[in-house]
């Protein structure tokens, strides 16, 4: 009887722990994990610059949680290309991919038909409604020279423009000073692009929930990237950064099918 009872114990324990056991690395469902997705190449060495093709750079800045990563684009090198394709998202690997970029990122933000909720414009299609009074707008024009300002000081006028895509909020004003201070504390993973006062365009992303948006302003105004203006893209499972060529690259996969990404193009 003794024996029995051990036995029919033991198997309660083992039937009991199995119940409450989870598969290895597994995630509940509808719940993303905040791990990033790794380098395809150890990045490089925090504070310089590795030149990966003609007119991209990759730089890592060390931060206390996962490093953030910034590609540097010389726009005299490369032409940008904002896909866009609402019935058919696609993860930023795969708009890399379609289009042979040598970089790409994700873009702003968009609703749950895929449709952005300010506006994009690819290929001279003008598609949304620009924010007022807020955030901030990177376009081409039609020489292939980057633009970005402050939509609040500069509202958008109608004027044509090759490629597009508005951010919210501004990160960094001119002369390095940081633009958004509301710190409601929820820290996310993050995504940016920016002109430095060289005209060079910069893609930036925090891979880790590491930075609420006011110390993600506050990172960036005072990070060693000669910064003249940022704006914020759409973080959270959005967020992506993706540089790749015959010297390795960098891959920061979208976590989520991406209706819209801004893609950097060899000429």
């Amino acid at each position: 009887m003794l024996r029995l009872l051990c036995a029919l114990f033991a198997g309660l324990f083992v039937f009991t722990a199995c119940a409450g056991a989870s598969p290895p690395n597994s995630v509940p469902a509808g719940v993303p994990t905040l791990m990033p997705t790794r380098p395809a190449t150890p990045s490089a060495p925090a504070g310089d610059w590795r030149s990966l093709a003609a007119g991209i750079e990759l730089r890592r800045l060390d931060t206390p949680g996962v490093p953030v990563q910034v590609i540097r684009v010389d726009p005299a090198k490369v032409r940008f290309v904002v896909g866009y394709d609402p019935a058919a998202p696609r993860m930023l690997s795969a708009w890399a991919a379609q289009y042979g970029a040598v970089a790409a990122i994700n873009g702003g933000f968009f609703d749950a038909n895929g449709e952005p909720v300010a506006l994009l414009i690819s290929d001279q299609r003008v598609i949304g409604q620009s924010y007022v009074d807020q955030g901030g707008m990177f376009a081409i024009d039609d020489a292939g020279v980057p633009h970005l300002w402050s939509l609040a000081d500069q509202p958008y006028d109608g004027t044509p423009f090759a490629q597009a895509i508005q951010g919210w909020p501004l990160l960094v004003r001119p002369g390095n000073k940081a633009a958004y201070t509301s710190d409601d504390g929820q820290r996310a993973r993050r995504s940016a692009i920016a002109l430095d006062r060289a005209g060079r365009v910069l893609l930036i992303v925090a891979p880790g929930a590491t930075f609420s948006l006011a110390e993600w302003s506050q990172f960036l105004a005072g990070a060693d990237l000669d910064i003249e203006i940022a704006v914020n893209l759409d973080g959270g499972s959005s967020t992506g950064l993706i540089a790749q060529s015959d010297h390795g690259g960098l891959r920061i996969d979208s976590f989520v099918p991406l209706p819209f990404a801004l893609l950097v193009l060899p000429l």
